[in-house]
């Protein structure tokens, strides 16, 4: 047993060392050789010969080193031929991590048989030994599909745009939008930006199904009656099945001249040539499905949005690519186009599925059909507002893979067990592994009580195990290769910087216990209800922010609290203290939740925070400085310095900005009414819209042109001025003797001077708060909808 244990000890040296140094060789070919990687001879040379001498150097006899040596070269002669489209560096990548994760496991086993510990502490040490070694052929699976973008040298399977080109007849393209309880702009902006695609021969169906409020519905139809016939609305209330209960309404509504469905999500704006680029890949007759990226917009001013955009994007640039070249792509909800016949075959959406987009895929392979993904953005949505939409989102995309494994396990069995399809074995591995993959996360979740019972096994016995070198070196190599790799992903792949790759790690992170309570629970469960993103802008909500993120915070702090005391009250080196450095480490996988919900509530409290625009006096034309005695004295001092602007002349400088308390909705109404109607002192007002970074200021400004109004129609205007911002858009009453304006969205609020107050040099009107209405008035939340539709 000890010689066994000695030459397990150097082969976890040796792979320790050799897998290290194939993460520093692919960050070389990648960052540095991107054109030309070295050459395999030179790549196998600088992996074996350091991680030799080094393992050497700890040999215990001076000869163990020889076999993990011999077995990293056998292994490398036996996968060479399967890998040839790899960089040697790729291949070494791979190769060296797989034999490191599997002599950790052997040697692991061997190191806890021979401690003289309590049998309960040794039964504790080995009930987390079946949990990882079932996972090890997953994580394989999972490391090959997420790195193979820095391993490969060149991709075989077609992954570029393949445009029509001109033709007589253009196949008839439908482009289904789903909708439910959506923003009827948002909606709207996205209608116009299919409209104006560039293809001949489409057509766009808009389902709303459920959705109670016309007001939400209602402005959809009129705007689709507008943009012609090529856009048809339907209502449907009620219709189950959610989304895919939707879009197969929309499916048996689909006229049969129609060849290929598209799926554009209610935010989505897509590029003019998503059809004109993509639909030359449909002129061969097995191609089941086109898929292009998810991506975003409006990110880059928010430091909590731009998180998540970098972490959304990793998916897409790692997975995505390589399921693609096994024939194992995935539909992912938008942007996508499908063979209408492929589809039909499948037998449509499923109305089970919390993933109903990736599960249709695997149907779709298993039809025979084959399918392609372009790596190239042709539409942006949106970013949940709030970190609680953010994981809401993220729970269905995990627990609907369990899904689908647990429905199609039939399906992946190898040979005569399995159901009869088309799925071939490389298909079968990845489509499982899909499901598989966030079991491995739930699987870290299970091994944190394993942990807390060792310890405590270890507390009652009395027992102190030394921790050896060869586990703080096996420890650091996984941890600091994995960063590396993560770093380089980032950098290569994506070209973002170290800045924005530790953000897109935060947030990874942050998810961490969303993604294992989803897998969890899908493994108990089959269905839960329909957990749809809101769209709508979201309120302030304080410290309520936290209250989504309560188990991430609690199990933060209580893994950080325990790995302290183990840190400072066990000897240094035992294998307890190790314990407590791993709880420490384990509290920063929770605590990043807490912290990006209120990165994310502070962005949401800092754009619902009023301003005030007050206007410099030399801003102003001598007629309204002239409006009071103090005003004229001031006038008369600008003139004479020489800082007045001329009257006919508009000034250009910008508007500072100022904060103030936000008005109530009593204070506000009555001088919005007032200020519009007019007084005998002050003219009506008309709005102008400044221009400002990231929003638009809308002011009041005197009227010139239209003389004075008689009492009487200063009354009525007021009588018929709105007073409450339900509507949309608001309507002002019209100046005497002129047509009715349309001024601002009924969603914002005038903070006006009130009417008793002269206007003068020092200060005029200004203006707003986002483009929101005041949601916490009971009785505007009770009868606009923008108000009840709102997140919080």
């Amino acid at each position: 047993m000890p010689v066994i244990l000695d030459v397990l000890t150097d082969s976890l040296h040796f792979f320790s060392f050799a897998f290290l140094l194939a993460v520093l060789l692919t960050i070389f070919d990648r960052t540095v050789k991107r054109k030309a990687a070295l050459g395999e001879w030179p790549a196998l040379l600088a992996v074996h010969l350091p991680a030799a001498a080094l393992s050497r150097f700890f040999a215990t006899h001076g000869w163990e080193f020889l076999v993990p040596l011999g077995v990293n070269a056998v292994a490398y002669l036996l996968v060479r031929p399967l890998m040839r489209p790899f960089r040697p560096s790729g291949r070494l990548l791979f190769l060296t991590n797989t034999l490191f994760i599997v002599s950790s496991l052997a040697w692991g086993i061997a190191f806890a048989a021979g401690l003289e510990i309590s049998l309960p502490t040794r039964l504790l040490l080995f009930a987390s030994y079946p949990l990882l070694i079932l996972s090890l052929p997953i994580g394989v699976v999972a490391m090959i599909e997420q790195w193979e973008v820095l391993a490969r040298e060149h991709w075989l399977r077609p992954r570029t745009i393949r445009p029509l080109g001109q033709r007589e007849e253009y196949p008839r393209v439908c482009l289904q939008v789903p909708c439910y309880a959506e923003p009827p702009e948002v909606v709207i902006q996205t209608l116009d930006r299919l409209a104006a695609l560039d293809y001949p021969n489409f057509e766009v169906m808009v389902i709303d199904n459920n959705t109670k409020d016309p007001e939400l519905w209602k402005p959809l139809e009129a705007h689709c009656e507008r943009l012609g016939e090529r856009f048809r609305f339907f209502h449907v209330d009620p219709l189950a099945g959610a989304k895919a209960g939707a879009l197969n309404f929309a499916l048996r509504h689909t006229p049969s001249e129609v060849e290929i469905v598209g799926v554009i999500d209610a935010d989505y704006h897509a590029e003019a040539d998503f059809l004109s680029a993509l639909l030359g890949h449909f002129d061969d007759p097995r191609m089941g499905f086109v898929q292009t990226p998810h991506d975003y917009r409006d990110w880059q001013r928010s430091p909590y949005q731009r998180l998540c955009y970098w972490e959304y994007k990793t998916f897409f640039a790692t997975t995505m690519p390589s399921l693609n070249e096994k024939d194992a792509g995935l539909t992912v909800g938008t942007m996508c186009l499908i063979r209408r016949r492929a589809l039909e075959e499948a037998g449509g959406w499923s109305e089970w599925c919390q993933t109903e987009d990736s599960e249709l895929a695997i149907r779709i392979h298993a039809a025979g059909y084959t399918s392609v993904y372009v790596p190239q953005t042709f539409g942006r949505g949106l970013i949940p507002e709030t970190f609680a939409g953010y994981k809401k989102q993220r729970f269905r995309w995990t627990y609907g893979p369990v899904q689908e494994f647990k429905h199609h396990l039939k399906l992946f069995l190898p040979g005569r067990w399995a159901e009869p399809s088309a799925l071939r074995p490389l298909q079968k591995l990845h489509h499982m592994n899909h499901g598989l993959g966030p079991f491995t996360t739930g699987l870290n979740f299970l091994l944190l009580p394993v942990m807390l019972a060792v310890v405590a096994s270890m507390v009652i016995h009395h027992e102190v195990i030394a921790a050896p070198p060869t586990l703080w070196l096996a420890s650091s190599t996984s941890l600091v290769g994995s960063w590396l790799l993560s770093w380089l992903i980032y950098r290569s792949e994506m070209g973002c910087s170290l800045r924005d790759a530790l953000g897109a790690m935060l947030a990874k992170q942050a998810l961490s216990h969303t993604m294992i309570m989803a897998s969890v629970r899908g493994l108990f469960t089959d269905r839960i209800p329909w957990r749809r993103t809101n769209k709508f802008k979201s309120l302030p909500s304080g410290l309520q922010a936290l209250a989504s993120v309560k188990a991430e915070l609690l199990l933060g702090l209580g893994c950080l609290g325990l790995g302290c005391v183990l840190a400072l009250h066990q000897r240094p080196g035992s294998l307890a203290h190790m314990l407590g450095l791993g709880f420490i480490l384990q509290s920063f996988a929770y605590l990043p939740a807490p912290l990006l919900a209120l990165i994310a509530e502070g962005e949401i409290q800092k754009a619902h925070r009023p301003l005030v625009v007050r206007r410099p006096a030399w801003q102003l034309s001598g007629r309204a400085l002239a409006g009071s005695a103090l005003g004229g004295v001031a006038a008369a001092a600008l003139v004479a310095l020489g800082l007045q602007a001329p009257a006919n002349q508009p000034a250009r400088t910008a508007l500072p900005v100022q904060k103030a308390r936000p008005a109530t909705t009593a204070q506000i109404q009555p001088r919005i009414a007032t200020a519009v109607a007019g007084t005998p002192e002050h003219p009506p007002l008309a709005a102008h819209t400044f221009r400002e970074p990231g929003r638009d200021i809308v002011a009041a400004l005197p009227q010139r042109s239209a003389p004075p109004a008689p009492a009487a129609q200063r009354a009525e205007a007021r009588r018929s001025a709105p007073l409450a911002t339900g509507q949309n858009p608001q309507k002002v009453a019209a100046p005497p003797g002129g047509e009715p304006e349309q001024t601002q969205p009924a969603d914002a609020e005038l903070a006006l001077i009130p009417a008793e107050e002269p206007t003068t040099a020092i200060q005029l009107l200004a203006v707003t708060t986002p483009a929101v209405p005041n949601c916490y008035d009971p009785q505007l939340k009770a009868r606009d909808y923008r108000c009840f539709n709102r997140k919080n």
